[in-house]
């Protein structure tokens, strides 16, 4: 499915990551005084760039229900331990295009900039097959649509973003789901509330509410 939502990733190499054992070893191998140097997009891209040559390859991506309490310590995730990846993230530079995977229609469309550490813009899609899940898109450059609009399977929506229009994170495309009987409770709020973390006391609720999208990038 990577050649449908990252149509320029498909004749290159990709391999999964689990960026909070990477930013372990990175503390490990550099240190730190007392401060977290991973919140600065840089540093990360720094680490994810020793992370694709290790490997041999231009993206990576993951992880769903990672514990990031070690890449994000420093964050507003301090305040309520929610370090629980509800997506996967494909890394990747920015610029790099993001198309619709399938039929679907845009129902919110959302943009936090200047906060830090937030979506930077954002786009929710309901599918046009109904037995799949609403699907999240963040960090992507500005874009054109409005709610209601409907696109196929393939049309380019935005690109992955710089920071700081990102939300101020290393470049990545983020990639949720939200379960089709969970939708109305984000709906009540316009998806204000959404967040792509969550509590690991809370991780069987998590799981059922924001299914694992994988499948869209392997």
């Amino acid at each position: 499915m990577t050649s449908k939502l990252l149509p320029t990733l498909v004749l290159s190499q990709g391999c999964e990551v689990n960026l909070d054992k990477a930013a372990t070893e990175w503390f490990k191998e550099f240190g730190h005084d007392g401060t977290n140097p991973l919140l600065h997009p840089e540093i990360t891209q720094k680490m994810i760039d020793k992370l694709h040559a290790k490997h041999g390859v231009r993206w990576s991506y993951g992880s769903y229900l990672e514990d990031r309490s070690t890449l994000l310590k420093g964050t507003y995730l301090d305040d309520t331990g929610g370090y629980i990846h509800l997506g996967v993230d494909v890394n990747v530079g920015p610029g790099t295009p993001v198309a619709a995977p399938y039929d679907a229609t845009i129902v919110n469309i959302f943009d936090d900039t200047p906060s830090p550490h937030g979506w930077g813009p954002r786009l929710i899609l309901a599918p046009a097959d109904a037995l799949l899940p609403y699907l999240i898109l963040g960090h992507l450059t500005p874009y054109t649509f409005k709610p209601g609009d409907q696109v196929k399977m393939g049309q380019i929506l935005a690109e992955i973003a710089p920071p700081p229009r990102n939300g101020d994170w290393f470049p990545h495309l983020h990639i949720q789901q939200i379960a089709r009987e969970k939708v109305s409770h984000h709906e009540q709020d316009k998806y204000q509330s959404l967040d792509g973390y969550g509590h690991p006391r809370d991780l069987e609720l998590l799981r059922e509410t924001y299914p694992d999208p994988t499948w869209l990038v392997r």
